[in-house]
C-alpha cells in the first residue's frame, strides 16, 4: 500500500482544490473502524455504520481516504478488507490540515487563503457560527450538529446540503465520523467537493481564547 506523507497529502489536495472536478479528503477515524467491530462496546446505530462502510468501500479515485499512521498496520494484513480498507489502494495522511496548523501555520494559512476563503462553501460543524466563519471566511454557510443524538441527523443535514448544492462548490467537513457517514449521502448525489478540515476549528478555538487570556 502507499501511505503518503503530509508533504505529498497536501500537494495532492491542492493539487485536486485547483481543478474544476470534484473530489473527497475525508479523514476515517480509528475509533470508527473500532465502533464497527462486532465486538465494540459502543457500536454505531445500523444505519449509520452501513454509511459507513459505503464511504469506505467507495474507491472513486476521485476520493482520497485518509488514515492515522497506526491502521497502516492492520490494512496491509487485510485486517480491514471487508469494510473497504484494501491495500493495494493509496491513501492519505489523516488530519493534512490539523499538522499545518500545527506545524507550519503559513503554509496552512497559504491554503485557506488561496483555495477555500474566497470558494462558495458550506460548513457542516460542531461549532459555532462565528468561530467557523472567523477561520474559514464570513460568507461560509452553516449548518449545525449536535454532539447528541448526531447519528439521526444525516438525513436533515444531507436535505440542507441538497438544498445548497447550486451555491456551494465545498463542503467542508468539522464533525468527525458524523463527516465520514454523511460523505456517502452526499458523494453519488451532490455536486459539490468535500473536504474534511480535521479538529483545526478546535485548535484555531483554543488560539484564540490563548491569546484572549494573555492581553
Amino acid at each position: 500500500m502507499t501511505f503518503l506523507n503530509p508533504t505529498d497529502s497536501l500537494r495532492n489536495l491542492t493539487s485536486a482544490m485547483g481543478k474544476k472536478e470534484k473530489f473527497s479528503y475525508i479523514n476515517v477515524p480509528k475509533s470508527s473502524i473500532v465502533a464497527l467491530s462486532k465486538n465494540s462496546e459502543n457500536p454505531f446505530p445500523a444505519n449509520f455504520a452501513k454509511n459507513i462502510i459505503s464511504s469506505l468501500k467507495n474507491n472513486d479515485k476521485r476520493i482520497m481516504k485518509a488514515i492515522s499512521h497506526t491502521l497502516v498496520s492492520d490494512i496491509e494484513n487485510g485486517r480491514h478488507f471487508k469494510i473497504g480498507l484494501n491495500k493495494n489502494f493509496e491513501y492519505y495522511y489523516s488530519n493534512v490540515f490539523e499538522y499545518f496548523y500545527l506545524n507550519n501555520k503559513d503554509a496552512y494559512n497559504s491554503v485557506i487563503d488561496f483555495y477555500i476563503r474566497n470558494t462558495p462553501k458550506v460548513i457542516v460543524t460542531l461549532h459555532d457560527k462565528k468561530l467557523a466563519q472567523r477561520h474559514f471566511g464570513f460568507d461560509t454557510h452553516i449548518i449545525n450538529v449536535p454532539y447528541n443524538n448526531y447519528h439521526e441527523k444525516l438525513d436533515s443535514v444531507y436535505s440542507e446540503l441538497a438544498e445548497m448544492e447550486k451555491e456551494v462548490d465545498y463542503c467542508l467537513l468539522d464533525c468527525g465520523v458524523f463527516g465520514l457517514a454523511l460523505m456517502n449521502k452526499m458523494w453519488d448525489n451532490l455536486n459539490m467537493s468535500i473536504i474534511d478540515t480535521g479538529k483545526t476549528l478546535s485548535l484555531s478555538k483554543a488560539a484564540f481564547h490563548n491569546s484572549t487570556n494573555e492581553r
